[in-house]
């Protein structure tokens, strides 16, 4: 195919925007202009949403957009380490996968000019220009860290020089979005632009504040809502700077890692392993020794044995978990066993994976009652992938996409090789589809 007449792509990620909220404006009370313009009514949306992966949780997620691929095969399981003595300082899942293929490389590979800004799982992202999403702890420290891990190194002092501080990835607030959108604005004038008569380009980016003002205020709150409308007004800028750019040689993939939902409910599985014997803390809670700990993932946690030889504690285990399934109040929808959770695509170290009803978000601490009504955060997603609240959205415009056309139902595994199939390539480890060719 010549490379001149293949499109160019810009992969947005608004963290948590469900299909209601592009589809049921006016019901919910919000106004997102740009959305309605380019993808409701001159694009295609998948109106039944996209199905998440297993767990709906923000790092797996996005590794599932950008290779197709479940968390079971790319190997990021969930946002943070597992780490139940604390050995790795609160250190997340921060990296691109090694062991399937990315977009990010693909198109690199395939002629393209290949791009990232601030997108969650792209420390080390095979790509031309990568901007990560990484932390130390919030101050000066993280963009000279970043200054290193980019790609190529020193691209972030290049762009701090003129846009400010790139937001490395604690501040999720709206000034946090803002400097995510000037630095992919930056991205596309200063490093994609020049280029674009020699090569398309692949661009992925990335918007945390709806999410984060769902967390803190809940799903449908006025705060949630006037994050999402700046983001919408952020959209409308790097879409118009893309067309522009490229002369409207460009599709414009919009998409979300999963939905979310209010809580009602924290609950602790850690309390009860303590009560089995198989953690002990100490007076403050601290990890000194475990047998089996439970990891959480919102509304969904993993359970593994720190020796899977240890019969004794498997045992044990194996009788807490028939008690937990026993109580009518847990406030646990299911209880799944380590080959059922490999088979939903997540969790494969995993002795016990447990899902939550909705609106019990799963906690981490080991002392205290096991069901609390405190809430450690307004709304959380991370809960069975089968529940409509958990579902993303998918929507697609530019360069030959058809307008006001339904995509239905997808899954979440359907993004990249969709966007690979508009770039002309094939992603080989792909378990999703490509939709429109």
């Amino acid at each position: 195919m010549n490379e001149q007449r293949r499109p160019s792509v810009l992969l947005v990620s608004v963290d948590a925007l469900k299909p209601e909220f592009v589809l049921e404006q006016e019901r919910l009370g919000i106004h997102l202009p740009n959305i309605t313009r380019y993808f409701v009514e001159g694009g295609m949306v998948a109106k039944g949403g996209a199905k998440s992966v297993f767990p709906t949780f923000t790092y797996p997620c996005h590794q599932s957009i950008i290779t197709g691929v479940t968390p079971a095969v790319h190997g990021i399981f969930n946002n943070a380490m597992f780490d139940p003595t604390g050995k790795h300082l609160g250190a997340w899942n921060w990296f691109a996968n090694k062991k399937v293929k990315t977009l990010w490389q693909a198109a690199r590979e395939n002629g393209y000019c290949s791009a990232t800004v601030a997108f969650p799982t792209s420390v080390g992202a095979d790509g031309d220009y990568v901007a990560p999403e990484y932390w130390w702890d919030g101050s000066e420290l993280d963009s000279a860290f970043l200054d290193v891990v980019c790609k190529p190194q020193g691209l972030i002092s290049e762009m701090e020089a003129e846009i400010g501080r790139y937001a490395g990835g604690l501040d999720l607030t709206d000034g946090g979005d803002a400097q995510r959108g000037a630095a992919a604005l930056w991205m596309l004038r200063r490093k994609l632009a020049p280029q674009i008569n020699e090569k398309p380009f692949f661009l992925s980016a990335y918007f945390a504040s709806f999410d984060e003002s769902a967390h803190i205020f809940g799903v449908y709150s006025k705060e949630a809502a006037a994050s999402l409308q700046k983001i919408d007004a952020m959209l409308g800028e790097l879409i118009d700077e893309a067309h522009r750019i490229t002369g409207g040689d460009v599709v414009v993939c919009v998409v979300s890692d999963h939905g979310s939902l209010d809580n009602t409910h924290n609950i602790y599985p850690n309390v009860l392993l303590r009560n089995a014997g198989l953690i002990d803390t100490d007076e403050d809670g601290k990890v000194i020794r475990w047998k089996a700990w439970c990891q959480r993932a919102g509304g969904t946690a993993e359970i593994r044995l720190a020796d899977p030889n240890d019969e004794a504690s498997r045992a044990v285990l194996a009788q807490v978990m028939k008690d937990l399934a026993a109580d009518p109040n847990s406030g646990i929808y299911e209880i799944v066993d380590h080959e059922h959770a490999v088979e939903r695509g997540g969790f494969p170290q995993a002795e016990y994976v447990l899902v939550a009803a909705k609106g019990y978000e799963i906690r981490e601490e080991a002392l205290g009652d096991y069901c609390r009504t405190t809430l450690a955060q307004k709304a959380q997603h991370g809960y069975n992938e089968d529940y409509p609240e958990m579902r993303s959205s998918f929507m697609l415009e530019g360069k030959g996409i058809p307008k006001g056309e339904d995509l239905g139902s997808v899954q979440l595994i359907d993004i990249a090789p969709t966007l690979a199939g508009v770039m002309g390539f094939t992603l080989p480890d792909a378990q999703g589809i490509d939709r429109l060719h």
